[in-house]
């Protein structure tokens, strides 16, 4: 038996000896003779299920270049004092979804239009769907076949317990309550403000007109 509520998936877990309980189907895998049961956790890690992130303090954060730093692919620090007076587009990214090639051709013809004036932060994520379901270096490096040249940085959340203190601060800064899917788009102007969400279905072309407003400011 199967529910879906707010993106997350559970199924029922049936045994005689024991009460029936919802386990997230994230949570899940088939064992050898068809039956699921809790994976570990080194396996949900694997899967992009990882335990609650650290709570990295944001409260007295105002602006992108103030943030704490993050971590990137190649598991360097990266300080955000590096887009001060930069615009900067940050996007939730997924390998195995739909959106995927459309939205990798669009950030790599921004970065060709607008050169140095524009930073692009990529965010592999892997709530929606379980469409990110592979490791850091492979999702760089399949970014990278596809002519992305700008920061990659390590999966994270981006909903939920644990997500990631970059999007709790563009989430708060935009009055985003939650993230909707892959792809989602945020703005930020070269004072480090949150100018603006985009959800998935705005692909990123679609936004030159307004970076090319921030460049010019």
């Amino acid at each position: 038996m199967q529910f879906n509520y707010s993106y997350c998936s559970f199924k029922i877990i049936h045994h005689p000896s024991t009460i029936h309980r919802a386990v997230p189907f994230h949570s899940l895998e088939t064992t050898n003779l068809g039956r699921l049961r809790p994976v570990s956790p080194s396996l949900a890690a694997h899967m992009g299920a990882r335990a609650s992130a650290p709570i990295v303090d944001i409260d007295d954060v105002t602006t992108l270049d103030a943030l704490p730093s993050a971590t990137t692919a190649e598991g360097d620090a990266y300080d955000f004092t590096s887009t001060s007076q930069r615009v900067t587009l940050i996007v939730n990214v997924a390998s195995l979804c739909g959106l995927t090639s459309s939205n990798y051709a669009d950030l790599v013809a921004l970065q060709d239009a607008f050169g140095d004036d524009l930073l692009i932060h990529a965010h592999p994520c892997n709530q929606f769907l379980f469409q990110e379901p592979f490791g850091t270096k492979t999702v760089c490096g399949n970014a990278r076949r596809r002519g992305f040249r700008g920061v990659m940085f390590d999966k994270c959340r981006v909903n939920g317990a644990g997500a990631s203190h970059v999007f709790r601060f563009l989430k708060r800064e935009a009055g985003v309550k939650r993230i909707p899917w892959n792809f989602g788009k945020f703005l930020v102007d070269k004072n480090g403000k949150v100018r603006s969400f985009h959800p998935s279905h705005t692909r990123p072309k679609a936004l030159a007109d307004e970076i090319r407003a921030l460049v010019d400011e």
